[in-house]
């Protein structure tokens, strides 16, 4: 058996059932190998960058981690923008870098440059492969490493030499087992629940932060267990828009930076705070803004390093979300526990605020001959329930934020790094993995430049997605930011019709340019159950309703 053979039998025995990525010379035999196989599937992609973004949405929706095969130092660092993404938002995933053989790497030949340096800041673990007989450890160990703990990027670094040698005939292969975040679960201190039982029994005005590590950890039904145990507001963060159902009335949605503004008095105004499986990290908590002074924080994450590192907490526990909170309901059920109406009045309070804010954008929508985001919506609102959205960066999120998500999986973006180029591959990504559940792409004009070449991956490819492009002719996160400095430059762009080249490329493709007509073009595109894109035209002046750091960031 070849070491590519024998790689390729360890992570598809172990979970592994996609791989994406573009074809050189030191992968062949992994591709190759790959197409001769009916039990896992290989994606070749237009650009690297987008196999990442792919990789990244099927473990996001499975807990099974996706295969990057890189060709050398340039597919590396080509895909590198989507693997930090990744590594950033703790997704599980294997990137196999087939490099040149050992004597070109040792000596700078052709094509060669180091591949683990680029990701050594943001990878969890990473090796290279030197002898066949490392090979196999290698796999094991990455796969171990990206779905156990904290999830995240494992890098396997194997020349062409290597991978092509064959193993020796005595050696017997360990056998393989699945492997999905998360692998194991650790448990809360029984102390700890109880202090925190106490913590509950002294407050007035609880609220659950819900982190990302909730999502992983399956958490979902514990946490609304939860919350309606204690009539507790919940407001999550874009890595965990899809662990709790927006469309619960307690689940308020985002807050912070990538969130709104009166999401956000929900944590202001309480006098405890419960995060779990939370960093508090800038993005939820607006840089600490948000935390209320005074008030006591209990921080739950399964990783030790990030408890307390940002903010002190009163109670910091080391565990699985999911473990934690069914450790607390557990507790709680032991407990007399009376709802009190003032808590009662002030989520009413919360909502209403929250609703009234809300329809006031609507309401706002200008009456001046162009599509509004209000429109877009509005129209979006009115989907499936099962339907699944991903999110470029830039103004244009903040408008599909708006819409509510209510299944696991439904909300899929570049949150920590903020990457332009990853929307439409999340959506390859969440067709592949889910492939009888609606899936849009909600892109500005800026980003899918950026993804143009793998609108053929995805016709190619028979992956029936919605993309909605927000145009408005300029990367319109950034204009006012250029404004406040000197004369504009560098913001404003033309465009291809998006509609036309759709067809070009073998899709549906729509135009929307005058009010009224987005909704009747979106619906008839998702009953197509062909890829579509939606070009739609809107006011370029139009803003969505950020926080004021959200904003000033830079």
């Amino acid at each position: 058996m070849k070491v590519y053979e024998a790689v390729l039998d360890q992570l598809i025995g172990s979970g592994v059932k996609h791989f994406a990525g573009m074809v050189g010379s030191t992968n062949a035999p992994y591709a190759g190998s790959l197409a001769s196989r009916n039990n896992a599937r290989y994606i070749g992609v237009r650009h690297e960058q987008v196999a990442a973004a792919m990789m990244d949405a099927t473990a996001r929706l499975s807990g099974r981690p996706g295969c990057v095969m890189v060709h050398g130092a340039s597919g590396l660092l080509a895909a590198s923008l989507g693997i930090a993404s990744s590594a950033l938002d703790s997704t599980p995933m294997i990137v196999l870098s087939a490099t040149q053989e050992k004597q070109a790497m040792e000596n700078g030949w052709w094509q060669t440059t180091g591949v683990l340096g680029p990701l050594s800041d943001i990878a969890k673990w990473q090796t290279r492969v030197e002898r066949p007989d490392q090979a196999v450890v290698a796999v094991r160990r990455a796969l171990r490493e990206s779905v156990s703990g904290r999830p995240g990027v494992a890098q396997i670094d194997l020349p062409i030499d290597v991978s092509t040698e064959t193993l020796d005939p005595e050696e017997t292969l360990p056998d393989t087992v699945p492997h999905a975040a998360p692998l194991l679960r650790s448990w809360p201190d029984p102390g700890a629940v109880a202090t925190c039982v106490d913590l509950i029994h002294g407050a007035k005005q609880p609220v659950l932060l819900v982190g990302g590590g909730a999502s992983y950890s399956g958490a979902g039904n514990a946490l609304i267990t939860l919350a309606e145990r204690l009539h507790m507001p919940v407001v999550n963060t874009p890595t965990s828009r899809s662990a709790v159902p927006e469309t619960h009335a307690l689940v308020l949605g985002p807050s912070g930076i990538v969130g709104y503004e009166p999401i956000g008095h929900a944590i202001q105004e309480a006098d405890l705070v419960l995060a779990i499986g939370s960093r508090l990290s800038d993005l939820q908590t607006s840089r600490g803004e948000l935390l209320p002074a005074g008030a006591p924080i209990v921080q739950v994450d399964i990783d030790a390093a990030v408890v307390g590192r940002d903010h002190t907490p009163a109670l910091g526990i080391v565990a699985d979300a999911r473990a934690f909170t069914e450790a607390l309901n557990t507790a709680l059920d032991k407990e007399d526990l009376s709802v009190p109406d003032a808590r009662k009045q002030w989520v009413d309070s919360l909502t209403q605020r929250i609703d009234e804010w809300r329809g006031a954008w609507i309401d706002a929508t200008p009456d001046n001959g162009l599509v509004q985001p209000q429109e877009m919506v509005s129209a979006l609102w009115g989907l499936p329930p099962d339907t699944i959205y991903t999110h470029g960066a830039g103004d244009h999120g903040f408008y599909g934020f708006m819409v509510p998500v209510a299944n696991p999986g439904a909300h899929l973006m570049s949150t920590r790094l903020g990457a332009m180029g990853c929307a439409l591959g999340s959506a390859l990504g969440a067709k592949l993995e889910r492939p009888d559940q609606p899936v849009i792409a909600c892109v500005g004009d800026g980003d899918l430049m950026l993804q143009l070449g793998d609108l053929e991956t995805m016709v190619r490819e028979h992956l029936a997605i919605v993309v909605v492009v927000f145009n408005n002719f300029r990367l319109g996160s950034q204009r006012k930011r250029v404004e406040a400095y000197g004369p504009v430059i560098g913001v404003d762009h033309g465009n291809p019709d998006f509609a036309k080249l759709a067809e070009l490329f073998g899709c549906k493709g729509y135009r929307v340019d005058q009010p009224g007509q987005f909704e009747a073009a979106l619906r008839e595109a998702v009953a197509t159950g062909e890829p579509c894109i939606i070009d739609a035209i809107i006011d370029p002046e139009a803003r969505p309703p950020r926080t004021a750091i959200s904003r000033e960031a830079r």
